[in-house]
């Protein structure tokens, strides 16, 4: 089970034990090295030194065997207790992504959220992602995701599977996707593209690299993109533009700075999907309501969510004498999300009588399945306390979907981060002659200050089913704000994490031993005392909230044979803060999410690293595990703002087991194949009910050919297959009733629908010559009719048709 996030006065004894334990095994290395050091010296002993950078030279474009993620050094993958996976530059240009998970997907199991506009919102292992997280870096905090990244400042995405309190403390239990932005290189290079898409993928983007003196000591580097899409569903667009310039400057051979910066603008829909048809039910599959065309939308260009980035870092990495290497890391990063509106809608209807309604269905207290058509007097059950009331229900008819009437209800949000980062991580080696000790200790260090304000829902008029084309757009008509119904907030969190990792080679590396301990301190303030956002068990007192939680991480790799690695890892996640925006709401005694992975498997790297693969088996248990509340997005979508104490997030436990399996082969230059298939369960515990948006099973598949002779030259083709298993539509926690059936038992709440599986397959033909290169991508190339995402009732997203994308890039040298 996972550590307590408070630890008493025992627990702090154990913690300071833990870390004498954890130095002295760290210190060992060093003690045995220093006793052998005239014996070393006298054979001229060479240290290979740990390096915060990637130094491979990979064998093939498409793969790459090196990662930071884990230890935040380069270490092969083979070395690792725990899986990573990691997407290269050229992938993710070949396949023509739009997102980080339209190419992940085809080289690890990660797979579609709730959420796919608007933000990089995925799922690992079962566990939703929602943080912005780039160059090993949290930004605007776990709340503030605001746009899928922009692929073309990207130059490597590393995917680590399972909680890494070394990389990220308090991290999601499934693990998380780290891009990591572009350097200067070492060589004069200019690529310009540009692009014709159906939807999205219209733009142009250029990356210029120069190298400005003789020696190479000094390099820079400018991405600057422009992008302008309409994408499929009505009035859905997206428009904006990043320019990023880097600079190297390498002071001496022992230090190297590097300074980046990114600025970025972004306006895309506020899409929220369609309502779902009302006689769906538990066991049916999600469908749009009847008469709406697929493309529909109940907003236009004024929904919208706008996000702007400006972010820039120095980093500085050194060698310090013969053993250690020291990387020094700064960030500042100021993001803001400004949100209006939305594109959804609810369903009402008239009855007989002229009375306006709502409900469309309910669940049964027998089963715990969502029935349509049916109210169940279940709230009444509940309240009895003479025993007189018994549960039945009643039909209710649903009228033709020519008779809905959709309501249009969303609210404004304006979100706004001004961050400060800062780590400094020292790695040491020792090779003495029974082996290796590699020593990473370090600290990392964060200040983020948020500004919140959101309306109550604003309402536009209804829309008639039978009358579609008369929809209007007029602005939003918002209530009057009050303390109750409005929000607008400040705060501040400050965090400290200290660490040290060690890892131990013993026979030639053929055994690595590795352990380590991170320490994390986290403080959450409320800044204003406005009367807005308050927790009425708590008045109008603003206490702040402090974490102080320690994690660990331990594994071990045996290496039969140099190709073949067998390993078995343990990792925690730490406490996690809660989110900046529920500041001043914590009480003290708040139970914060944390949690544990239990991995082991196997791992290749055959035919000179051209074929690698990997299997593991693994064990999530996670406590307190934050997901959102499907209800509270209904309420606001009916123009109906939740009480201040309405749950939202839940707060769950849950556990997730299964396997995974990922492999990669680069036959030769003309062909390369990447798979991925995973088989877990992710349930909670006691009801056994599934959570929402997680399959139980998901592939991924991709093939890319050559042709580098006769008539076909320079030619190339590749094929994506995209499978994801059925998924739980809503959240359901608890039980159908708060007080036992008339037989004694309880019977568990369940997903009121389900999204149904899907399989895409995505074609890719390509043209390449000496500079220059076209690509045709043909997405979604059997034009299935899907669900993409869906997160309530009143919020499903289809998924988009088959589309075209078209690219030209040339690269003058």
């Amino acid at each position: 089970m996972p550590m307590p996030p408070h630890p008493s006065a025992p627990g702090l004894r154990r913690t300071a034990l833990l870390f004498r334990a954890l130095c002295a095994f760290a210190s060992a290395g060093l003690i045995v090295s220093a006793q052998q050091e005239p014996a070393a010296a006298g054979r001229d002993e060479v240290v290979n030194l740990p390096t915060f950078t990637i130094t491979e030279k990979p064998v093939s474009e498409y793969q790459s065997h090196q990662a930071l993620s884990t230890t935040r050094v380069a270490m092969s993958l083979q070395d690792v207790p725990q899986t990573i996976s990691v997407v290269t530059s050229q992938l993710f240009t070949d396949t023509q992504a739009p997102r980080m998970l339209d190419v992940a997907k085809y080289v690890t199991p990660v797979v579609e959220s709730t959420l796919p506009y608007g933000g990089d919102r995925y799922q690992i292992r079962g566990f939703q992602v929602s943080q912005e997280f780039i160059d090993g870096t949290v930004i605007s905090g776990a709340d503030g995701y605001s746009m899928s990244l922009a692929p073309y400042n990207i130059e490597r995405i590393e995917i680590i599977k399972g909680p890494n309190a070394i990389l990220v403390p308090g991290g999601s239990p499934g693990g998380v996707m780290n891009p990591i932005t572009k350097s200067p290189l070492d060589y004069n290079q200019i690529t310009v593209t540009g692009g014709l898409a159906q939807y999205m993928g219209n733009g142009a983007d250029i990356d210029i690299n120069r190298v400005l003196d003789p020696a190479g000591s000094m390099a820079a580097r400018l991405v600057a993109a422009w992008w302008y899409d309409d994408l499929y569903a009505k009035n859905q667009y997206r428009h904006g533009w990043l320019v990023a310039p880097s600079f190297s400057l390498r002071l001496s051979p022992q230090h190297k700075l590097i300074l980046k910066a990114e600025f970025l603008d972004n306006r895309e829909t506020n899409l929220s999907g369609l309502p779902l048809d009302p006689h769906v039910g538990t066991r049916d599959s999600a469908r749009r309501a009847a008469g709406l065309p697929r493309d529909w939308s109940f907003g236009d260009d004024s929904d919208s969510r706008h996000r702007s980035t400006e972010r820039v870092s120095a980093e500085l990495l050194s060698t310090l004498g013969s053993r250690v290497t020291m990387r020094l890391y700064v960030m500042g990063d100021h993001v803001r999300r400004k949100d209006a509106g939305g594109t959804g809608a609810a369903i009402k209807y008239l009855d007989s009588l002229g009375n306006t309604v709502t409900e469309t269905g309910s669940r049964n207290p027998f089963t715990g399945l969502y029935e349509p058509g049916v109210i169940w007097n279940t709230a009444a059950y509940n309240a009895d306390t003479t025993g007189t009331v018994t549960l039945a229900g009643t039909p209710l008819a649903l009228p033709d979907a020519s008779e809905y009437i959709y309501s249009r209800s969303a609210t404004s949000v304006d979100l706004e981060y001004t961050e400060g980062h800062i780590k400094n991580e020292y790695a040491i080696r020792f090779q003495p002659s029974w082996g290796t000790s590699t020593t990473l200790l370090g600290l990392a260090a964060n200040t983020s200050v948020v500004r919140f304000i959101a309306t109550p829902p604003g309402a536009r008029p209804d829309v008639h089913a039978d009358n579609l084309g008369a929809i209007t757009y007029p602005p939003r008509v918002y209530p009057a704000p009050t303390d109750t119904n409005r929000t607008d907030k400040k705060a501040k969190q400050n965090d400290l994490q200290l660490f040290i990792f060690e890892t131990l080679g013993l026979f030639g590396d053929r055994i690595l031993l590795s352990g380590g301990v991170s320490r994390f301190f986290g403080e959450l303030t409320r800044t204003d005392s406005g009367p807005t956002d308050r927790d009425p068990t708590l008045g109008h007192t603003t206490p702040s909230y402090n974490l102080s939680d320690t994690a660990l991480s331990g594994g071990v790799v045996v290496k039969p044979l140099k190709e073949l690695s067998f390993f078995y890892g343990y990792n925690e996640s730490g406490g996690t803060m809660p989110g900046s925006l529920s500041a001043g709401k914590n009480a003290p005694s708040l139970k914060v999410a944390a949690g544990n992975q239990n991995e082991f498997g196997v791992k290749t790297a055959l035919l000179n690293n051209t074929l690698t693969a990997s299997f593991a088996y693994f064990i999530i248990e996670q406590e307190n595990y934050p997901v959102p509340n499907s209800e509270f997005y209904t309420l606001v979508s009916q123009g109906i703002t939740p009480p201040p104490d309405f749950p939202n997030p839940l707060y769950l436990n849950l556990k997730s087991k299964g396997w995974e399996f990922e492999a990669r082969y680069s036959y030769n230059r003309n062909l390369t194949v990447f798979f991925n298939y995973s088989d877990y369960e992710i349930r909670q515990p006691v009801t056994d009910v599934r959570v929402r948006g997680v399959p139980d099973r998901s592939l991924g598949a991709y093939v890319d050919y050559r042709f580098t002779n006769g008539l076909l030259a320079g030619f190339g083709v590749n094929v994506g297959v995209d499978y994801k298993g059925d998924v739980a539509g809503d959240t359901a926690t608890g039980y159908t009733t708060t007080r036992p059936l008339p037989d004694g038992s309880f019977a568990a709440s369940q997903p009121t629908f389900t999204v149904g599986s899907r399989t895409v397959v995505n074609l890719g033909l390509s043209y390449r010559r000496a500079d220059w290169i076209a690509r045709l991508s043909v997405a979604n190339l059997f034009d299935e009719d899907y669900v993409l995402a869906a997160g309530s009732r009143t919020s499903v997203i289809e998924g988009d048709p088959r589309s075209v994308r078209f690219t030209v890039s040339y690269t003058f040298k």
